[in-house]
């Protein structure tokens, strides 16, 4: 019989990797746990139609009749490992958490469904976070993408980006990506807020710097940006030349150091 030492050094090292899971199911999805825990594996094989990908990958699985919007995070390097396992909650955790805390503070979000953390040799990997799938149209198809943009649709997200101020919100990446968008047959537009696991939360409004230097990454457009920081002002009551002027030296300063 082959002693541990050698017997170990005939397996092949991806055959010895150790993985395990961590993952928490919302209470109204536990009757798809089976499903749920396969996702990683289902990722891997390719399953479901790809909606997005990139640094980060978006799909959309079906089961028992049932939509799955899978997020899977790009894998992280050592350090973040380490970082993840012991200091931080990963962004699968946060954007799971922070989904409830949005509708909580009457900000539409997908409602969360689990989220899954893989590892091996006790470190973190890769995180999942499944939600339910959201309805609406991308905002910047309609604002950015177009020579001439639609101010009413503008003025509606300048009220969104005020009222998620309003309720202590700070979107960690406010990009117009990452407002959906429905016209209401009012006219009215409705807003479903995606992409959400680096927000920060106050209570209270945040500070007006925090509030503006929160809008730089809406767009590098600086005939859109600056209607928007405009309607934005007049909301709020604020001198909207002075606060445009701000506005765009913080644009500067923060394309500076994306160049950097």
């Amino acid at each position: 019989m082959l002693g541990l030492v050698e017997y170990s050094k005939n397996i092949p090292k991806f055959a010895i990797l150790i993985k395990t899971m961590k993952t928490e199911i919302a209470e109204n999805y536990q009757n798809h746990q089976a499903f749920i825990k396969s996702v990683p594996e289902r990722m891997v094989c390719g399953e479901g139609e790809v909606l997005y990908h990139a640094r980060n990958e978006v799909r959309r699985l079906n089961h028992e009749g049932q939509v799955f919007i899978v997020k899977q995070f790009k894998r992280v390097n050592a350090i973040q490992q380490v970082i993840y396992t012991f200091f931080r909650p990963t962004k699968a955790a946060r954007a799971y958490r922070f989904a409830a805390e949005f509708r909580k503070r009457g900000i539409t979000t997908p409602r969360e469904i689990a989220y899954i953390e893989t590892a091996e040799h006790g470190l973190f990997t890769t995180g999942y976070f499944i939600s339910e799938e959201a309805r609406g149209r991308e905002t910047h198809l309609d604002l950015r993408e177009v020579k001439d943009f639609d101010t009413a649709l503008a003025d509606a997200v300048a009220r969104q980006v005020v009222l998620m101020h309003s309720k202590g919100i700070l979107h960690g990446d406010l990009n117009l990506s990452n407002f959906l968008y429905e016209r209401q047959a009012d006219g009215r537009f409705s807003f479903v807020m995606i992409d959400i696991n680096r927000s920060h939360f106050t209570d209270g409004w945040p500070t007006d710097d925090q509030c503006l230097r929160n809008m730089v990454r809406m767009t590098h457009r600086r005939d859109l940006y600056t209607y928007l920081v405009r309607s934005y002002a007049e909301i709020r009551g604020w001198d909207a030349e002075a606060t445009v002027s701000k506005a765009l030296q913080l644009l500067h300063q923060f394309e500076h150091r994306r160049v950097k």
